[in-house]
């Protein structure tokens, strides 16, 4: 869903704390018409959910009570797509997504995690459940999930980094119990990182100036 990444992604933006907008990685809406009833009603369900997202996300920055109406009611789409079709790995995306504007960073992770684990290799849920982890405060796991995405494609990571560096100001601004040494060294690895990406083409995971 969301701010795009690989195949049928629109433009950035995953993010709840650190909270980018929805990725312009939003995959458009599946036609209707399976020939089975319970697949064309997780298919209208499902593009009722990504309708309500992309209003949500709009309005925001603008009506915040209005947009966690939208996020709620895109849920219960989800919801109900993932209960018509359990293996639609876009249903729990999605429901990620909304649960994790919601505010409920660890309701969003068990999303992902379904997600990924019917679609490992899905570059949206990875960078979600990553700005996820930001609303928990569990760095390593973000920066993690930003290594891989970095490797696997530029834009998502860019996507990350743009909430990891919302993250440090929001926690500089409002500790939330995070010690500020905590933060200036996330703060201090995330420039590091930042400053590689922009002086090289593609780094591995096990490269000792990447970690």
């Amino acid at each position: 869903m969301s701010r795009p990444l690989a195949g049928a992604l629109f433009a950035l933006a995953l993010a709840g704390f650190g909270g980018s907008e929805l990725l312009a990685i939003r995959n458009k809406p599946q036609q209707t018409g399976a020939a089975n009833k319970s697949a064309d009603a997780a298919t209208q369900a499902l593009n009722r959910g990504l309708g309500r997202l992309e209003k949500a996300d709009r309005l925001e920055s603008k009506s915040p009570d209005l947009a966690r109406k939208e996020y709620a009611a895109a849920l219960k789409d989800f919801q109900t797509a993932a209960t018509a079709k359990p293996d639609n790995y876009r249903a729990h995306n999605g429901a990620g997504y909304a649960l994790r504007k919601l505010g409920d960073y660890d309701g969003a992770l068990q999303s992902y995690d379904r997600a990924l684990t019917l679609a490992p290799a899905s570059i949206e849920a990875i960078e979600y459940r990553a700005e996820a982890y930001l609303g928990l405060n569990r760095l390593d796991d973000a920066k993690q999930a930003y290594m891989h995405l970095f490797v696997h494609d530029r834009a998502a990571s860019n996507v990350l980094m743009k909430a990891m560096r919302a993250w440090i100001e929001n926690r500089r601004a409002q500790p939330g119990g995070v010690d500020p040494a905590i933060v200036a060294a996330f703060d201090a690895w995330a420039r590091e990182r930042d400053t590689l990406a922009s002086s090289v083409g593609n780094l591995g995971h096990n490269s000792p100036d990447w970690k």
